[in-house]
């Protein structure tokens, strides 16, 4: 072969490696593996697939372990090492995991003491949205009007009268049920005259079926615009802040320093407002998938390429 011929050969393959090595438009492949999880309600799903996406933009080689189930489970897993990273909300991280009695409602507070508390995990609290996903009440506008339900106090007093339905967890947590009735143990003990589980993802169907009265809600459910329902005032202050945040392992993050601004980035774009359109438009008549849904906001936002 001509000399020539052997220095475009060169040429070539030089360039070749070269565009292998950039990975395209998707970034850098990395050897690093990461598995993404999440809770099992859709609020949950949606931004531990945009946390997939990513990741995946990034170059990294990502497996999904969405919905996994509920605190508890998922987060032994994270402990295990079963997974690397998932949603986490700051006033579980403190209530759940840390188990701290006093509740923290300043959102600045509460990440602080998260991400002091973890270090015995050897995790990493990145930064939380602003959205927050505390737990709440929601009713018919016009059961609350019969009853002239407006606050909680209001509807502990009318409790004994009530049906309420509730997610996995809220009967047991210190945040939940068993302290709403320490709070109100002098004005019915916020104790209903019945009141049954029901699995995260239909907690609207008993209202929408009149088989309860009053249900849990999450501030950021799409469903209390989408089918009219009123959210009761907490006139008490009893519910913390809960500000999603990728909890990571610190040996993933270490391994790339990169994926903290790439997360940190998506933060400030999950407004309550934001993640209530964005659970309604799966949740909602228009039943759309959580891939499609998450993929599109991340490409509008222009936090991944399409």
């Amino acid at each position: 072969m001509k000399k020539r011929s052997w220095l475009s050969l060169l040429v070539v393959m030089t360039l070749t490696a070269a565009l292998t090595a950039c990975g395209g438009s998707k970034g850098s492949k990395s050897d690093l593996k990461i598995t993404v999880g999440s809770k099992d309600n859709t609020e949950n799903h949606l931004i531990g697939e945009m946390y997939a996406l990513i990741l995946e933009d990034m170059g990294i080689n990502v497996k999904r372990q969405l919905s996994l189930g509920g605190t508890a489970p998922t987060f032994e897993a994270l402990k295990k090492g079963d997974l690397d990273i998932y949603p986490e909300y700051t006033g579980t991280g403190l209530g759940v995991m840390l188990e701290e009695t006093e509740p923290e409602k300043d959102s600045a507070r509460a990440l602080e003491r998260v991400r002091e508390g973890f270090k015995q995990w050897n995790m990493e609290w990145l930064d939380p949205a602003s959205e927050n996903a505390t737990y709440g009440f929601a009713m018919k506008k016009e059961t609350a009007e019969k009853y002239g339900i407006k606050t909680y106090t209001d509807l502990a007093k009318h409790s004994s009268e009530l049906v309420l339905s509730y997610p996995q967890e809220f009967d047991v947590r210190e945040d939940g049920l068993p302290g709403l009735q320490k709070v109100f143990a002098d004005q019915g003990g916020f104790k209903f005259k019945k009141q049954f589980q029901i699995d995260y993802s239909l907690r609207y169907k008993p209202l929408e079926n009149n088989e309860s009265d009053v249900t849990v809600s999450v501030g950021t459910d799409g469903q209390i615009a989408g089918m009219g329902l009123q959210l009761l005032q907490d006139d008490v202050g009893f519910f913390p802040v809960y500000n999603v945040a990728p909890l990571i392992r610190k040996e993933k993050l270490d391994a790339e320093p990169k994926i903290k601004d790439k997360m940190n980035a998506l933060a400030p774009l999950l407004t309550d407002a934001a993640v209530q359109t964005l659970n309604w438009k799966v949740d909602g008549p228009d039943k759309a998938e959580i891939e499609d849904v998450a993929k599109q906001f991340l490409i509008d936002n222009k936090l991944i390429s399409k």
